[in-house]
């Protein structure tokens, strides 16, 4: 039974390339070359371990920012729909914390790449045929690649649709 489930795990994706020696905190992923995961978090063995990345969720991310492990290549916050993204503070806190860049990806349960961030950091450039609740921007990202990616509302996007229903309905 295990076994079963284990191989319908995906391999985690790195967002630059060949991945470098990589914590993966959650999972959700099966482990391949350079790749580790550690299923309960951040732990002795994964400090041990002495990744050069870390992919975990928001909050596990956040949490490892108070102690800050010495990361040298990325922070990838991972999560699944319906579950909570970097905000802009968030993303401060990261950069202040650790000194590398931060990228968002958004996975189904079993580790597969829905959507993934771009050096760009203008979106989560679409994997999957289709997500649905997720509006797409389908202009050219700024990284060079033409399809379209999942925006994420900001606050004031949010503001403004809810004030234009509003006229709308008066």
């Amino acid at each position: 039974m295990t076994l079963s489930i284990l191989s319908r795990k995906s391999a985690f994706v790195y967002p630059l390339g060949k991945a470098p020696r990589t914590a993966v905190l959650v999972p959700w992923f099966r482990q391949k070359d350079a790749v580790r995961v550690f299923n309960e978090g951040w732990s002795p063995e994964a400090a041990v371990f002495a990744p050069e990345a870390i992919a975990g969720t928001r909050e596990q991310l956040l949490a490892l920012a108070r102690t800050a492990p010495e990361v040298t290549h990325a922070l990838i916050a991972v999560a699944q729909p319906g579950q909570p993204w970097l905000t802009a503070a968030d993303r401060d806190q990261l950069w202040r914390a650790f000194h590398v860049p931060v990228f968002q990806q958004l996975v189904s349960e079993s580790g597969e790449l829905l959507a993934a961030e771009c050096e760009a950091h203008d979106g989560l450039h679409l994997h999957a045929t289709e997500l649905p609740g997720y509006a797409l921007d389908p202009t050219r990202c700024a990284c060079g690649l033409a399809t379209p990616r999942i925006i994420p509302k900001k606050p004031a996007q949010k503001v403004q649709a809810a004030a234009a229903s509003r006229s709308q309905v008066l």
